[in-house]
Protein backbone atom coordinates (compact mmCIF):
# COMPACT_ATOMS: atom_id res chain seq x y z
CA UNK A 1 0.00 0.00 0.00
CA UNK A 2 1.74 3.24 -0.87
CA UNK A 3 2.48 5.78 2.01
CA UNK A 4 -0.05 8.56 1.85
CA UNK A 5 2.09 10.52 4.70
CA UNK A 6 1.90 14.60 3.86
CA UNK A 7 4.82 16.71 5.39
CA UNK A 8 3.88 20.19 4.99
CA UNK A 9 6.59 22.76 4.51
CA UNK A 10 5.31 25.43 7.23
CA UNK A 11 4.56 22.38 9.66
CA UNK A 12 7.96 21.23 9.01
CA UNK A 13 10.18 24.71 9.42
CA UNK A 14 7.82 25.26 12.80
CA UNK A 15 8.80 21.86 14.19
CA UNK A 16 12.32 22.16 13.53
CA UNK A 17 12.32 25.79 14.62
CA UNK A 18 10.62 25.32 18.29
CA UNK A 19 12.65 22.09 18.38
CA UNK A 20 16.02 23.83 17.80
CA UNK A 21 16.25 21.54 15.76
CA UNK A 22 17.37 18.90 18.25
CA UNK A 23 16.21 15.40 19.24
CA UNK A 24 13.14 15.89 21.65
CA UNK A 25 13.93 13.85 24.60
CA UNK A 26 15.59 15.50 27.61
CA UNK A 27 18.30 12.71 27.84
CA UNK A 28 19.16 12.90 24.17
CA UNK A 29 18.71 16.38 22.57
CA UNK A 30 20.88 15.47 19.33
CA UNK A 31 21.78 18.62 17.05
CA UNK A 32 19.48 17.06 14.14
CA UNK A 33 21.54 19.56 11.47
CA UNK A 34 24.47 18.44 10.22
CA UNK A 35 26.69 20.95 7.71
CA UNK A 36 28.76 18.97 4.75
CA UNK A 37 32.30 19.90 5.30
CA UNK A 38 33.10 20.12 1.77
CA UNK A 39 29.59 21.87 -0.19
CA UNK A 40 28.76 23.95 3.34
CA UNK A 41 25.22 22.63 2.80
CA UNK A 42 23.05 21.66 5.84
CA UNK A 43 21.76 18.41 5.59
CA UNK A 44 18.44 17.55 8.44
CA UNK A 45 18.94 14.45 10.12
CA UNK A 46 16.13 14.08 12.43
CA UNK A 47 12.94 12.02 12.17
CA UNK A 48 9.61 13.42 12.49
CA UNK A 49 7.42 10.90 14.69
CA UNK A 50 3.38 11.01 14.50
CA UNK A 51 2.06 10.77 17.93
CA UNK A 52 -0.79 9.64 16.84
CA UNK A 53 -0.23 7.28 14.31
CA UNK A 54 -0.65 7.90 10.71
CA UNK A 55 -2.15 4.62 9.81
CA UNK A 56 -5.05 2.80 11.50
CA UNK A 57 -2.41 -0.21 12.37
CA UNK A 58 0.48 2.22 13.27
CA UNK A 59 1.41 2.58 16.97
CA UNK A 60 -0.71 4.76 19.26
CA UNK A 61 -3.48 4.50 16.59
CA UNK A 62 -6.47 6.31 17.05
CA UNK A 63 -9.19 6.65 14.49
CA UNK A 64 -11.14 9.52 16.20
CA UNK A 65 -8.31 11.22 15.84
CA UNK A 66 -8.84 14.21 13.14
CA UNK A 67 -7.36 13.23 9.61
CA UNK A 68 -6.41 16.56 8.77
CA UNK A 69 -4.27 16.89 11.81
CA UNK A 70 -2.57 13.66 11.48
CA UNK A 71 0.26 15.03 9.12
CA UNK A 72 0.29 18.69 10.85
CA UNK A 73 3.23 19.94 13.64
CA UNK A 74 0.77 19.39 16.22
CA UNK A 75 0.52 15.76 15.75
CA UNK A 76 4.29 15.17 15.33
CA UNK A 77 7.58 15.22 17.90
CA UNK A 78 11.34 15.70 16.40
CA UNK A 79 13.60 13.12 17.80
CA UNK A 80 16.56 11.41 16.25
CA UNK A 81 16.71 8.15 14.55
CA UNK A 82 17.54 5.97 17.44
CA UNK A 83 14.48 7.99 19.84
CA UNK A 84 12.15 7.24 16.85
CA UNK A 85 12.80 4.01 16.59
CA UNK A 86 12.71 3.11 20.41
CA UNK A 87 9.20 5.44 20.61
CA UNK A 88 7.62 3.40 17.82
CA UNK A 89 8.55 -0.06 18.86
CA UNK A 90 7.52 0.65 22.96
CA UNK A 91 3.93 2.23 22.35
CA UNK A 92 2.96 1.10 25.29
CA UNK A 93 5.55 3.05 27.14
CA UNK A 94 5.69 6.09 24.83
CA UNK A 95 1.61 6.32 25.21
CA UNK A 96 0.15 9.31 23.18
CA UNK A 97 -0.11 11.66 26.51
CA UNK A 98 3.94 10.50 26.86
CA UNK A 99 5.04 12.05 23.58
CA UNK A 100 2.89 15.52 23.99
CA UNK A 101 4.60 15.44 27.36
CA UNK A 102 7.92 14.99 26.14
CA UNK A 103 7.38 17.30 22.80
CA UNK A 104 6.01 20.34 25.44
CA UNK A 105 8.80 20.01 28.13
CA UNK A 106 11.59 20.24 25.14
CA UNK A 107 10.06 23.25 23.52
CA UNK A 108 9.75 25.23 26.73
CA UNK A 109 13.24 23.90 27.41
CA UNK A 110 14.32 25.79 24.03
CA UNK A 111 12.89 28.51 24.68
CA UNK A 112 14.46 29.12 28.54
CA UNK A 113 17.86 28.60 26.77
CA UNK A 114 16.95 31.00 24.44
CA UNK A 115 15.55 33.43 26.98
CA UNK A 116 18.72 32.83 29.59
CA UNK A 117 21.13 33.06 26.98
CA UNK A 118 19.55 36.71 25.42
CA UNK A 119 20.54 38.27 28.58
CA UNK A 120 24.27 37.50 28.30
CA UNK A 121 24.19 38.19 24.60
CA UNK A 122 26.95 40.95 24.36
CA UNK A 123 29.01 42.84 21.82
CA UNK A 124 31.21 39.59 21.31
CA UNK A 125 28.17 37.41 20.47
CA UNK A 126 26.53 40.49 18.09
CA UNK A 127 30.05 40.65 16.35
CA UNK A 128 30.28 37.06 15.16
CA UNK A 129 26.69 37.01 14.03
CA UNK A 130 26.51 39.93 12.41
CA UNK A 131 30.05 39.60 10.48
CA UNK A 132 28.96 35.92 9.74
CA UNK A 133 25.53 37.68 8.28
CA UNK A 134 26.46 40.49 6.54
CA UNK A 135 28.85 39.01 3.69
CA UNK A 136 27.31 39.49 0.44
CA UNK A 137 27.18 42.17 -2.24
CA UNK A 138 26.73 46.06 -0.81
CA UNK A 139 23.33 47.44 -2.32
CA UNK A 140 21.93 51.15 -2.16
CA UNK A 141 20.95 52.29 1.02
CA UNK A 142 17.17 52.99 1.47
CA UNK A 143 15.37 54.21 4.11
CA UNK A 144 14.50 52.80 8.18
CA UNK A 145 11.09 52.77 9.04
CA UNK A 146 9.71 52.43 12.91
CA UNK A 147 6.67 51.16 13.22
CA UNK A 148 5.20 49.34 16.54
CA UNK A 149 6.23 45.90 16.60
CA UNK A 150 2.69 44.07 17.23
CA UNK A 151 1.25 46.37 14.09
CA UNK A 152 3.92 44.70 12.14
CA UNK A 153 2.90 41.35 13.69
CA UNK A 154 -0.49 41.71 12.47
CA UNK A 155 0.07 43.29 9.61
CA UNK A 156 2.23 40.46 8.70
CA UNK A 157 -0.09 37.84 10.01
CA UNK A 158 1.98 36.44 12.55
CA UNK A 159 0.75 34.35 15.15
CA UNK A 160 1.75 33.87 19.41
CA UNK A 161 4.17 31.64 17.61
CA UNK A 162 6.62 34.30 16.02
CA UNK A 163 5.32 37.16 18.54
CA UNK A 164 7.12 35.30 21.31
CA UNK A 165 10.47 34.93 19.40
CA UNK A 166 10.35 38.22 18.11
CA UNK A 167 9.44 39.83 21.85
CA UNK A 168 12.09 38.16 23.14
CA UNK A 169 14.67 39.24 20.80
CA UNK A 170 13.61 43.19 21.16
CA UNK A 171 14.75 42.46 24.90
CA UNK A 172 18.51 43.22 23.34
CA UNK A 173 17.33 45.55 20.92
CA UNK A 174 18.91 48.36 22.68
CA UNK A 175 21.93 46.35 22.35
CA UNK A 176 21.99 45.39 18.66
CA UNK A 177 21.50 49.16 18.22
CA UNK A 178 24.81 50.42 20.11
CA UNK A 179 26.90 47.88 18.56
CA UNK A 180 25.83 48.98 15.02
CA UNK A 181 26.53 52.18 15.97
CA UNK A 182 29.83 51.37 16.90
CA UNK A 183 30.75 49.06 13.83
CA UNK A 184 29.30 52.06 11.63
CA UNK A 185 32.30 54.12 12.89
CA UNK A 186 34.57 51.15 12.32
CA UNK A 187 32.99 50.69 8.71
CA UNK A 188 30.35 52.95 7.44
CA UNK A 189 28.71 50.64 5.53
CA UNK A 190 28.62 47.41 7.59
CA UNK A 191 24.97 48.43 9.54
CA UNK A 192 23.90 48.78 5.40
CA UNK A 193 25.76 45.46 4.17
CA UNK A 194 24.19 43.65 7.34
CA UNK A 195 20.51 45.03 6.18
CA UNK A 196 20.48 44.32 2.98
CA UNK A 197 21.75 40.63 3.25
CA UNK A 198 18.66 40.12 5.05
CA UNK A 199 16.50 41.84 2.77
CA UNK A 200 17.98 39.76 -0.38
CA UNK A 201 17.13 36.55 1.49
CA UNK A 202 13.92 38.09 2.49
CA UNK A 203 12.62 39.19 -1.10
CA UNK A 204 13.56 35.67 -2.36
CA UNK A 205 11.87 33.82 0.73
CA UNK A 206 9.19 35.60 0.65
CA UNK A 207 7.81 34.37 -3.08
CA UNK A 208 7.24 30.84 -1.65
CA UNK A 209 6.19 31.42 2.33
CA UNK A 210 4.51 33.64 4.71
CA UNK A 211 3.27 34.02 7.92
CA UNK A 212 5.00 32.01 10.50
CA UNK A 213 6.53 30.03 7.75
CA UNK A 214 8.59 32.72 6.45
CA UNK A 215 9.69 34.30 9.90
CA UNK A 216 10.72 30.71 10.86
CA UNK A 217 12.78 30.68 7.47
CA UNK A 218 14.38 33.81 8.31
CA UNK A 219 15.32 32.91 11.55
CA UNK A 220 16.59 29.36 9.88
CA UNK A 221 19.04 31.46 7.95
CA UNK A 222 20.65 33.50 10.60
CA UNK A 223 21.11 30.35 12.48
CA UNK A 224 22.63 29.02 9.59
CA UNK A 225 22.94 25.60 11.25
CA UNK A 226 24.06 27.38 14.81
CA UNK A 227 23.35 25.16 17.46
CA UNK A 228 25.24 27.08 20.20
CA UNK A 229 22.60 28.87 22.03
CA UNK A 230 23.84 31.94 23.03
CA UNK A 231 24.69 32.25 19.18
CA UNK A 232 21.27 31.69 18.35
CA UNK A 233 20.02 34.28 20.80
CA UNK A 234 22.52 36.88 19.32
CA UNK A 235 20.89 36.40 15.72
CA UNK A 236 17.25 36.11 17.00
CA UNK A 237 18.28 39.73 19.02
CA UNK A 238 19.43 40.63 14.94
CA UNK A 239 16.41 39.36 13.05
CA UNK A 240 13.83 41.17 15.44
CA UNK A 241 15.83 44.54 15.55
CA UNK A 242 15.57 44.38 11.95
CA UNK A 243 12.16 43.42 11.78
CA UNK A 244 11.50 46.10 13.55
CA UNK A 245 13.37 48.63 11.86
CA UNK A 246 14.38 47.50 8.68
CA UNK A 247 12.54 46.39 4.93
CA UNK A 248 12.16 42.59 6.06
CA UNK A 249 8.82 41.79 6.24
CA UNK A 250 5.36 43.95 5.29
CA UNK A 251 5.57 47.98 7.20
Amino acid sequence: MADNRKYPQQDVKILYGKAAARCAFSKCRKVLVLEDAFSGKAKQIGKIAHIVAHSPSGPRADQSYPQDKLDRYVNWVLLCPTCHDIVDTQPEKYSTEVLLKIKQEHESWVEEQLDEEMSNVSFAELEVAAKALSSGNFCGSTDFHVIPPELKITKNKLTQLSRSYILMGLSRSSEVERFLVSMAQLDSEFPERLKNRFKEEYLELCKVSSGDELFMDMLAFANSGVSDFKQQAARLAIVSHLFHLCEIFKK
